[in-house]
């Protein structure tokens, strides 16, 4: 279940399925072979319309929606701080 604080921040903008906050930044972490960081990843996800609200905020959930990503093994943070998805994600 997404928590309430997500539901608000990644909300749909258009039509269509709801897509979680997760499958969101690996969908464009996907398409940067050279990863993104977490400020990045917030200015692409407002420029596309996909999150709601001020960038501190938003940049900071990101951050920690990457880390949850990177224990799990979805992604990894490479030594300059830029996260890129896993090769069994690619």
């Amino acid at each position: 279940m997404m928590p309430a604080d997500d539901r608000k921040m990644f909300a749909p903008m258009r039509r269509g399925d709801v897509v979680s906050p997760e499958a969101k930044l690996i969908a464009i972490l996907s398409t940067h072979e050279a990863g993104r960081t977490a400020a990045a990843l917030a200015e692409e996800l407002a420029y596309a319309g996909l999150v709601v609200g001020t960038k501190l905020p938003v940049t900071r959930r990101i951050a920690e929606l990457l880390t949850s990503l990177e224990q799990d093994g979805r992604v990894e943070r490479i030594p300059d701080g830029r996260y890129r998805t896993t090769h069994r994600q690619r």
